[in-house]
């Protein structure tokens, strides 16, 4: 590879780093985001090319564009046929027509279940094969809000140059997402349970990240979607869906269910690279602080509901400062913000930012009982059997003006992963698998600690030597 491509953080003040190093870094050292310093262009032609293309070979066409001379395209290559083996559709995330211009994008074919695969299962990979290049080791910390945790512990378990430590909130996700993490048996995984939210989680990660000396001599780095390569590999499938519907004509939406806001920037970020994404729709549950931020331009912290749909219940959706920085495209205002928000709980966009947002994205929340109806609708109407997420995803399309005239709905995880919701309101349980029905009888590891960073850091001190 000979792309010239560095990456930059979005408070301007950490060093520019080049793509290996910013796979490993995670947060930035000035508590920022890394984001390319420019955004490669894929022309029409190129494009339409795609349309011959098989799912792993567009990903390698988009991947490569981000990619320095730290790995080689035939390395590339394998890595990709390698990350994408072990999906149970040829087709990786397959699209599947639910009405007229109305599609599901479905992308819960990986083997736990949930869109994290797809970039998890390509991470693991690519650093396995950094760290093996240099005989090194790596411990990885994440927070999940369900689906992120089963992913990496899923693509890390048999990568014996890392170790996995996974936050997830303590009775706040559903039984099968906490099953996929915590009955997976291997040396190198620990699960840790936190009483609190998955924004408390997530709060300990960025606090732990914020240690340098920490971060350093713990060896550390992230796989939650502040990792770029999260973003990255999520691009892949929004060029994929325009290779492979007619979009001649149309106004093309995407919806998308919302939480830490890194799937639809990947939208937002194929729609730069060339795509002709007209919409990017935020779909919000009752935790709906994107929705009013659009709204009103006031981004306000509130208390975290829960809901049927967990990983959209949060309040800091970390990656709408990657936005905030590519519409602003001054530093030092986003940092301002961010500190804002952490001081104060909130800040304000003006109308010009506002505007440019909007541009390109709309928002609509939904209410507990519209995903329970929206559900029961798509089996009974449409013969198809959604989860909560995709519900919401769904149900806030269909808020959307009817200008947009293909829809394409982001199905983020299996129905499976929240049979209980499902089969209660479909009286319905033959879409659960025989590997859910498998993980429901095994037994569990996890270790329940306090909302404390200091307990988080006391246990990575005693498991990391």
């Amino acid at each position: 590879m000979k792309n010239n491509i560095k990456y930059i953080s979005t408070r301007g003040q950490s060093k520019e780093l080049g793509f290996k190093d910013v796979i490993f870094e995670g947060l930035a050292s000035d508590g920022g985001l890394y984001i390319p310093n420019e955004w490669p262009i894929i022309d029409e032609k190129t494009l339409s090319s795609f349309k011959s293309l098989s799912y792993q070979e567009i990903a390698y066409e988009v991947i490569k564009l981000y990619i320095d001379d730290s790995i080689s395209s035939q390395d590339l290559r394998d890595i990709i046929e390698k990350s994408y083996s072990c999906f149970d559709h040829k087709d990786i995330t397959p699209l599947s027509k639910i009405a007229d211009n109305k599609y599901l994008l479905e992308l819960y074919h990986g083997p736990t279940y949930a869109f994290k695969d797809v970039a998890m299962q390509f991470i693991s990979q690519l650093m396995d094969y950094y760290l093996s290049e240099n005989n090194k080791t790596i411990n990885i910390l994440g927070a999940t809000s369900g689906d992120t945790g089963a992913a990496a512990i899923e693509g890390f378990k048999s990568v014996q140059s890392s170790r996995v430590f996974i936050l997830h909130p303590y009775q706040k996700i559903s039984e099968v997402q906490r099953k996929f993490m915590t009955t997976v048996k291997s040396d190198n995984i620990f699960n840790i349970a936190i009483k609190g939210s998955f924004d408390d989680c997530q709060n300990i990660i960025k606090e732990i990240f914020s240690d340098e000396d920490f971060k350093k001599s713990k060896n550390l780095t992230a796989i939650n979607s502040i990792n770029w390569a999260r973003i990255m590999c999520q691009m892949v499938y929004y060029f994929y869906t325009f290779s492979r519907i007619d979009t001649v004509d149309k106004k093309v939406l995407f919806s998308v269910p919302t939480g830490n806001f890194g799937d639809i920037l990947a939208g937002y970020i194929a729609k730069k690279m060339g795509l002709k994404i007209d919409m990017l729709n935020i779909a919000t549950n009752d935790n709906d602080i994107l929705t009013r931020t659009l709204n009103s331009g006031k981004h306000e912290l509130r208390k975290v509901k829960e809901t049927s749909s967990p990983s959209i219940d949060i309040q800091i959706s970390s990656n709408f400062e990657r936005l905030l920085f590519d519409i602003i495209g001054d530093p030092a205002v986003v940092s301002d913000l961010m500190i804002e928000l952490k001081t104060t709980g909130t800040y304000e966009l003006d109308d010009e930012i506002l505007d440019k947002i909007r541009e390109h994205f709309c928002s609509f929340s939904v209410n507990q009982d519209e995903v329970n109806s929206t559900i029961i609708n798509a089996y009974e109407n449409l013969k198809t059997i959604i989860d909560p997420h995709t519900s919401v995803a769904l149900a806030s399309s269909e808020k959307c003006t009817d200008e947009y005239n293909l829809q394409v709905i982001l199905s983020t995880a299996h129905p499976a992963k929240f049979k209980d919701t499902v089969m209660n309101l479909l009286n319905n349980d033959n879409f659960v698998t025989d590997k859910v029905k498998s993980i429901m009888n095994m037994k569990e590891e996890m270790i329940i600690l306090e909302n404390d960073v200091n307990m988080v850091k006391k246990l990575l001190r005693e498991e990391i030597v």
